[in-house]
């Protein structure tokens, strides 16, 4: 048994020095822990200005979606070859997963898949180009996602061309504020889909806004994403226009 378990005082760390990169012996293996987007608040406060978020409190009040995130996003990223244990046969988190991501949002795990006998768990799924939206909501019993790419897999073995972006609830909210897009918005809380971002220049909405997980590791190279469908929205992004890239691996976990 090897389940995904982060120290609380490493997630402490981590929280409170967001932009320190962390080594470790992590499932018994080496690996590296930093934020994805350190200071993320400040992030959408330079992004959106102050017309669109003069501060938080009001664009919660304006949206009726909560804002979670001070820091988003967390990447581990194993030195060698990692088999987890992410989920038991009733499709529980095991370890301490569901804590990662009430801190983080999303986490991004690079050079690891799930054990032989979750392999084949779930669907396979391409999400469509930056149409963000969740998989679960509310009143479902599996409200968070794992996304895998499978390294034992004759397709997923190799490097995917489209991305998978993450935000969370508030930036599609503000992003259609900022776009003009009033009717995506109409009703106050959250939507089930929004498109958006069509107009940007990406460069500056990745790393800044929204998070990538490229899934682009050289081939025979396990990488896998998960997130609480509550909190976080998510599309493809394709890096190449019309190379939508294979199906990667989704299932619903509690």
């Amino acid at each position: 048994m090897n389940p995904l378990f982060v120290p609380n005082n490493v997630i402490k760390s981590l929280l409170d020095q967001p932009e320190q990169q962390l080594n470790l012996q992590l499932c018994g293996l080496s690996a590296t822990l930093k934020v994805a987007i350190p200071h993320y608040d400040e992030q959408l406060k330079q992004f959106y200005g102050n017309n669109i978020l003069p501060d938080f409190t009001k664009a919660i009040q304006r949206s009726g979606i909560p804002n979670h995130s001070k820091h988003f996003g967390l990447i581990i990223r194993f030195h060698q070859s990692a088999v987890l244990n992410i989920h038991d046969e009733h499709l529980a988190f095991y370890g301490n997963a569901k804590t990662l991501i009430k801190h983080f949002e999303t986490v991004v795990i690079y050079n690891a898949c799930v054990d032989e006998k979750s392999r084949d768990v779930g669907h396979r799924n391409r999400f469509p180009h930056l149409k963000f939206h969740r998989d679960r909501n509310e009143s479902q019993p599996t409200p968070y996602s794992l996304f895998t790419r499978d390294p034992h897999d004759s397709e997923q073995s190799k490097p995917r061309n489209s991305s998978t972006l993450f935000v969370t609830n508030l930036v599609a909210y503000l992003q259609c504020m900022k776009e003009q897009d009033y009717a995506q918005i109409d009703t106050k809380g959250l939507s089930a889909h929004y498109d958006i971002f069509k107009q940007e220049d990406m460069t500056q909405v990745l790393a800044k806004v929204a998070l990538e997980h490229r899934w682009d590791e050289p081939e025979g190279i396990g990488e896998m994403s998960m997130l609480d469908n509550r909190n976080t929205l998510h599309s493809s992004y394709l890096r190449q226009e019309l190379k939508h890239g294979y199906r990667i691996g989704v299932r619903y976990l509690k």
